[in-house]
């Protein structure tokens, strides 16, 4: 069986000591003690950087107890894909299963009893990024503490759409090549995530979140517009485009889905495509590859060429040699 991450492999032992260290460097500085005498751990971790956001597969191959403690700098977004975790986090207890996943608290103690079939797919979510991207949602005005409930539903409509987002990412990424690639996208997919987590799951600030707002004006939609049409090759999110407008996320997105009925990632899209289609259209003999485009504009295959035909009514090969 492929397991998460199978690209991105950090160890497999069975060295307590040694599963510690390399565990606390990635994660945070955490016991592990296994829960049963003389048991024997045969442990395993894939782990995928990416800035604000690490991806993690873990596995302990025993059952064990975990005490991070308080995680400061980040919270813990983790689902076991088998077996099950007893939480804890301050005075509040959790059974986290495949059907409900730990959205840990950063202020509260945290540690848990793991049993011996668990497998986790544990994502680090950097803190301060989270609170920049509440900020960035809300135009710089964030009067209280965020605050999760600390068990997330997987089996609710929209929360199940969230985490398959995050499983297609994890899927995707176990491919070592995908890094190449993923530039140009790879900021969308953290702010994606952490803009979702936000949406999703009961916080302190849903009430907030759940109103609509009102769409930025005309001449701020056509600085946007401006902006992804002379510079699709930066690696734009929601959230940068905003800030430099200096207008809030949820206003400029719902000028963008009012007025355009897209959304600023979907725009941003149809331009790199049409990008695409003109490196192809116009390249000398033997200049560039159909792959090579694809990868310069942040596109992979085979979904590549579906897409394009999607759009343009031939494949990349067609437009390529006409």
């Amino acid at each position: 069986m492929a397991l998460p991450l199978q690209g991105h492999r950090l160890f497999r032992s069975g060295d307590l000591d040694h599963v510690r260290d390399e565990m606390s460097r990635i994660l945070c500085p955490h016991d592990v003690v296994t829960l049963e005498r003389d048991a024997r751990i045969d442990a395993e971790m894939n782990s995928l950087a990416l800035g604000n956001v690490v991806l993690n597969y873990v596995h302990y191959g025993a059952a064990v107890a975990v005490d991070p403690g308080l995680t400061h700098d980040f919270i813990a977004l983790q689902v076991p894909i088998a077996g099950c975790a007893t939480i804890t986090s301050g005075s509040e207890k959790l059974l986290s299963t495949p059907d409900r996943m730990l959205i840990s608290r950063n202020t509260e103690p945290l540690s848990m009893r793991l049993s011996a079939d668990a497998r986790l797919l544990l994502t680090k979510l950097s803190w301060p990024f989270l609170q920049g991207v509440l900020s960035d949602l809300l135009g710089g005005y964030v009067p209280w503490p965020l605050r999760f409930e600390l068990g997330l539903d997987c089996q609710g409509a929209r929360q199940r759409r969230w985490v398959d987002f995050l499983l297609t990412y994890v899927r995707r990424a176990s491919n070592p090549e995908h890094g190449f690639r993923r530039r140009l996208w790879e900021g969308h997919f953290q702010e994606s995530l952490a803009v979702g987590l936000l949406r999703v799951q009961p916080n302190s600030y849903s009430a907030v979140l759940e109103t609509r707002p009102l769409p930025a004006p005309p001449y701020t939609l056509r600085r946007a517009i401006d902006i992804l049409e002379s510079t699709p090759e930066e690696a734009h999110t929601e959230g940068s485009l905003a800030r430099d407008l200096d207008i809030s996320t949820r206003a400029l997105d719902e000028a963008f889905r009012s007025r355009l009925s897209q959304s600023i990632p979907g725009y941003l899209y149809h331009v790199r495509m049409r990008r695409a289609y003109l490196a192809l259209r116009w390249a000398e003999p033997g200049d560039v590859t159909v792959e090579s485009v694809a990868e310069r504009w942040g596109f992979t295959e085979p979904g590549f060429s579906k897409w394009y035909y999607r759009e343009f009514g031939e494949t990349p090969q067609q437009t390529r040699y006409s």
